[in-house]
């Protein structure tokens, strides 16, 4: 359990400070959020940019082995051309069609394109054309292996399907045509996908910015706010709350400046220890509100005293100091302490409508002796101060450099 008036949760939210907590807070969360966004934009960009690439290789695949199975079957026309005019079985050499182990064939190119219906319904006559194809070559090998001289030319080749080949490459050449129209539009596809990725991440990127000026802005405002409530209670530390004079850390904080103001202006500094007499008798008697209302209302009176340049000060309970920075003589200080005793003599009329009385007893203490402090005048003058009591209140004494 700590002393004091503990603090409520909205007086703690509604902080200045407690505003920096709450920055940090908003600037995690933004940033969180917009580290998660970019992420996931980059994954879905990455699963994309990966679809895509496999997508257009896939095409480009399917475009290679079409042109692949066209050389192939133009290699088989070709062949029984030449074999037609020089009847030499040589001209049918396998090696010379297709130099790979395995020839290309419709079956693995319909297999490539299974995922593309309107492909495969084009190209599903496409197995039996060149099975008929290769069969009917395949026959006319054996019968020029035969030497089969006898027949004549054209009988030899009406094994060999020619209008085959005319609707083989009709059809290779429209699915060549299709996937080439597919890969153009794979390849807008992907750089759409880049072109819109590129405007998401300055989208971000101008969000981000966005978002750390406002923060900034928002901070600034509460540096701005802190520093205006440091220097309010820095203000406050050195006021007293009851009266608003200043305190002994105001006088003590400004000691030297008042001290040296005199002595550039060739013055001397008066000190003046006040001490309110009969204020017991008040708070006993009226309470301490009552005395509080004094209090106030003698700081106010001997405000009004005193010149701007002079400074009062409350010390605690109905002790006050008065500092007159710059007087000629101890006449000067004199007359400002016969004031204050002559105006906290007069009655005062409280919010109750009862009147208090009371007097003051002033101690004063002239500067400045090499090496006197403001402590040092303060002691002197309660000295003074206490040998005014000693004569019976509402009256002013001198300290003198022997004593009193």
């Amino acid at each position: 359990m700590t002393s004091g008036t503990p603090q409520t949760q909205p007086e703690i939210e509604n902080s200045v400070f407690a505003g920096f907590r709450q920055v940090l807070k908003k600037g995690t969360l933004i940033f969180a959020l917009i580290i998660t966004v970019l992420f996931a934009m980059i994954v879905y960009q990455h699963q994309r940019s990966s679809a895509a690439v496999r997508s257009v290789d896939h095409t480009r695949h399917v475009i290679a082995y079409i042109d692949a199975l066209r050389i192939y079957l133009l290699n088989l026309d070709t062949a029984v051309r030449k074999y037609a005019e020089s009847h030499d079985p040589a001209d049918l050499d396998h090696s010379l069609i297709c130099r790979q182990s395995s020839c290309q064939n419709a079956d693995q190119l319909i297999a490539l394109v299974d995922q593309d219906a309107a492909q495969v319904a084009r190209l599903v006559p496409l197995p039996a054309l060149q099975s008929a194809l290769e069969t009917g070559f395949s026959a006319l090998q054996q019968r020029a292996e035969a030497g089969s001289d006898a027949t004549a030319p054209e009988q030899e080749l009406a094994g060999f399907d020619k209008s085959a080949i005319e609707q083989i490459h009709r059809i290779l050449i429209e699915a060549e045509r299709a996937e080439l129209l597919q890969l153009e539009m794979r390849e807008q596809a992907r750089v759409h996908d880049q072109n819109l990725m590129s405007a998401l991440l300055g989208l971000a990127g101008l969000w981000t910015g966005l978002t750390l000026l406002g923060l900034y802005r928002e901070t600034v405002r509460l540096i701005g706010a802190g520093v205006r409530t440091e220097q309010t209670i820095r203000q406050l530390s050195l006021r007293d709350p009851l009266t608003g004079l200043a305190n002994r850390r105001s006088l003590n904080e400004n000691e030297k400046h008042l001290i040296a103001s005199a002595k550039r202006a060739q013055k001397r500094m008066a000190v003046l220890a006040v001490d309110l007499d009969d204020f017991k008798q008040v708070n006993d008697r009226l309470g301490h509100a009552a005395g509080d209302e004094v209090l106030v209302t003698s700081a106010g009176r001997m405000q009004q005293l005193l010149r701007e340049s002079d400074v009062i000060a409350r010390l605690g309970g109905d002790e006050f100091v008065i500092v007159l920075g710059q007087v000629d003589d101890a006449a000067a200080a004199h007359e400002v302490a016969r004031r204050v005793v002559r105006t906290l003599s007069q009655p005062i009329t409280l919010a109750s409508g009862e009147r208090a009385q009371i007097g003051a007893s002033v101690g004063i203490a002239l500067c400045c002796a090499d090496g006197d402090t403001l402590n040092d005048l303060l002691k002197k003058a309660d000295a003074a101060l206490y040998a005014a009591k000693r004569e019976g209140k509402n009256t002013y004494r001198e300290a003198v450099s022997d004593g009193l």
